[in-house]
């Protein structure tokens, strides 16, 4: 490797850690003050509350990890800029690209590595965060057990497995209620193929119930109206679901193709299947950005003018993301097209920032 790229990318390397750093502490830092009341309120144990912010920590690694590399890239460029360093790479003939190339290819590698992160570590450590803040510290009843494509819970009638639940329109499909006696003894199945929430209640299409006779035979009949009351209501069921950080992207497959088999929308796991991939790269996007932007500030802006400048590219970015996201969950777009709106788009305009501009420019 060149003596020249080895130096850029060992400089941003250990700026983007600082800024890693700064970013995640000072998110973790403002979200113990905001939680610290709720927590006092259920008297945790200190180890508890360690626990909770610790497993959270890969959670906001991935959210500050794009931020992280646009400050990281605009600190140094602006500090190469400010002690002249730029100045003297272009006298020595180096091109726009030879400057840009190697925290590029940092960024890149950076993007994977998320990626790998967002599979591997992200749904394991997001799951467990969410479990010791609803039942160790809140000290929620550990009723249900989700998977990719259902969930498990016990009620005071016995054990339900719900096959997709879906939040925006409170329904419910495929719904099967175990009832069971005192001593565990299967006594009838209740087999209800969809369920919406109306009027404070669960308004049931229609059902099966299986009795068992005493000899072991399966007598299937109609569900009765009225026979079936189901307690747990929307909210407990929304707060209880997997969101898509704790989801493998194997899982999300899983889930789209359970969904697609019962003739379901699979608009929303759709986006997140795509969304898993298109935003670790947001942080390639935003060293696209912050090279031109940090170049066109010049040495006499001042880090700040870039940072700032950055900094509103960025926000319009997740704003953009997110509303592209909206549009796909709603069927407005294609599910890839609303993952990757975004960095196609920004990418776009970064590139167009280096049409006729150098990496450095004097004022």
């Amino acid at each position: 490797m060149p003596i020249l790229a080895r130096y850029l990318l060992v400089r941003l390397l250990k700026i983007f850690l600082v800024c890693m750093l700064a970013t995640t502490g000072l998110f973790l830092f403002i979200d113990f003050f905001s939680r610290i009341d709720s927590f006092l309120r259920y008297s945790p144990q200190s180890a508890d509350v360690a626990a909770y912010f610790a497993l959270k920590v890969p959670s906001v690694v991935n959210q500050m990890f794009p931020m992280a590399l646009l400050l990281g890239t605009l600190i140094n460029i602006g500090l190469l800029t400010r002690q002249r360093e730029t100045l003297a790479m272009r006298a020595c003939g180096l091109s726009t690209w030879q400057l840009a190339k190697p925290m590029l290819a940092l960024a890149t590698l950076a993007c994977i590595l998320m990626v790998v992160w967002n599979e591997t570590i992200l749904p394991a450590a997001t799951s467990q965060h969410r479990f010791i803040n609803d039942v160790v510290i809140k000290k929620k009843p550990a009723r249900g057990r989700y998977n990719a494509a259902s969930v498990w819970f016990q009620d005071s009638g016995g054990f339900f497995n719900i096959d997709y639940f879906d939040a925006n329109n409170k329904a419910i499909y495929g719904l099967t209620l175990y009832e069971s006696d005192p001593s565990f003894r299967l006594n009838r199945i209740i087999e209800v193929a969809a369920a919406r929430w109306r009027n404070d209640r669960w308004e049931v299409t229609e059902g099966k119930v299986k009795n068992f006779g005493p000899e072991g035979e399966i007598v299937t009949r109609d569900l009765e109206p009225g026979e079936f009351v189901l307690s747990v209501d929307p909210s407990e069921l929304t707060t209880r679901r997997r969101y898509a950080d704790e989801f493998s992207s194997a899982q999300l497959w899983e889930r789209i193709g359970v969904l697609k088999s019962r003739g379901l929308s699979t608009l929303a796991a759709e986006v997140d299947l795509h969304d898993k991939l298109a935003r670790p790269f947001a942080g390639l996007i935003m060293v696209l950005i912050a090279l031109p932007v940090a170049a066109r500030s010049g040495r006499h802006a001042g880090m700040a003018t870039s940072i700032a400048l950055g900094l509103a590219i960025a926000f319009l970015y997740f704003v953009v993301s997110g509303v592209a996201a909206s549009a796909g969950r709603s069927g407005n777009i294609p599910p890839m097209l609303s993952a990757w709106t975004a960095n196609i788009l920004f990418a776009g305009v970064a590139l167009a920032f280096y049409v006729g501009s150098d990496v450095r420019r004097s004022r």
